[in-house]
């Protein structure tokens, strides 16, 4: 089974794209892509709301022509649960709104569920997070530091889409899905 899995954000978007074994539940990583935006630089006479429009494009594009390359049978993505800040809701309303764009539907899992179904706090940290997926997933094409570890600032957000799927796959959603996917 074919399984696209997405950790969205205004400026970081990553997908992670697996084959799922649902006999032995078992993941072998396909690809990933994450999806960068930038503000304009405030030189530039941008107005914010076409320099808006124009990240939410590349989103849109990006995420959609990964979906397309690999026809995934299953899209699992994290929702985003609230922000603290009008930057934060504006990423969080652009975030649902590429979600309501993708086919097949996303079975939806909030950060709290990612993280306690891998690390197994709801408190688990971007270090956390990273070096279970890294774990897991050391063929992934990570952006390492000297130390051979991935990055934390570059590399969260594939760490937390490769959760996604892991946590995604226990959702009761899927394992109804799964009887007719097979």
């Amino acid at each position: 089974m074919r399984i696209i899995a997405i950790d969205p954000s205004l400026r970081h978007c990553a997908l992670v794209c697996f084959n799922y074994d649902t006999s032995t539940e078992k993941f072998s990583y396909v690809d990933s892509v994450t999806v960068n935006t930038e503000k304009a630089d405030k030189k530039k006479k941008i107005r914010a709301s076409s320099d808006l429009i124009k990240s939410c494009r590349e989103l849109y594009e990006g995420a959609h022509s990964f979906i397309e390359k690999h026809s995934p049978q299953v899209i699992i993505s994290e929702t985003p649960s609230g922000s603290q800040s009008a930057s934060g809701m504006k990423s969080y309303g652009v975030s649902c709104f590429l979600l309501g764009t993708l086919s097949p539907n996303p079975i939806e899992v909030t950060p709290i569920e990612v993280k306690t179904s891998t690390v197994g706090k709801k408190t688990a940290s971007k270090k956390d997070m990273i070096a279970w997926a890294f774990e897991r997933h050391p063929e992934v094409d990570w952006k390492l530091g000297r130390d051979g570890t991935p990055q934390v600032t570059t590399e969260e957000h594939l760490a937390d889409a490769i959760a996604v799927a892991y946590t995604g796959v226990r959702t009761p959603d899927f394992i109804r899905l799964k009887k007719f996917l097979r």
